[in-house]
């Protein structure tokens, strides 16, 4: 049934469940999971040397968040691919679920309060909202 399964992957507690989640999932489907790191450039950034700037601050927390799943995903046996590209997280991911034919995608939730998720928007939701397969919110 879920034979490609994608993780919104960021090193966070959350994003750690999520992908614990879907390594637990796929052990027992048979299934290959993709990680998608989503670094978000600044909203205004005016230099091309201001997204390389937040690309290149973003490797050494992303390199052990990654070293983490690796390891997570070897202890489970289960294939574990692992991307990264910049851009807007919930736009990102729903592009890689249909370019890569993903069956399923794995978010964990940050638990933004009401007024922060009016304000600044929830990936999970705009993933939910548009995404062309099914997606699983983990708590």
């Amino acid at each position: 049934m879920f034979r490609k399964i994608l993780v919104g992957y960021d090193g966070s507690e959350s994003a750690r469940k999520a992908l614990t989640t879907a390594l637990e999932l796929a052990g027992a489907l048979g299934s290959e999971v993709s990680a998608l790191a989503v670094v978000r450039p600044p909203e205004f950034a005016e230099l091309e040397g201001e997204i390389e700037d937040t690309l290149e601050e973003a490797q050494g927390p992303l390199a052990e968040a990654f070293r983490w799943a690796r390891e997570t995903a070897r202890k489970q046996g289960v294939p574990l691919h692992l991307h990264r590209k910049v851009g807007h997280p919930a736009e990102l991911l729903i592009r890689f679920a249909e370019e890569h034919g993903s069956d399923l995608i794995v978010l964990g939730r940050r638990g933004l309060t009401p007024v922060q998720r009016w304000m600044l928007g929830s990936v999970s939701e705009r993933v939910l909202h548009y995404a062309s397969c099914p997606v699983m919110v983990v708590q």
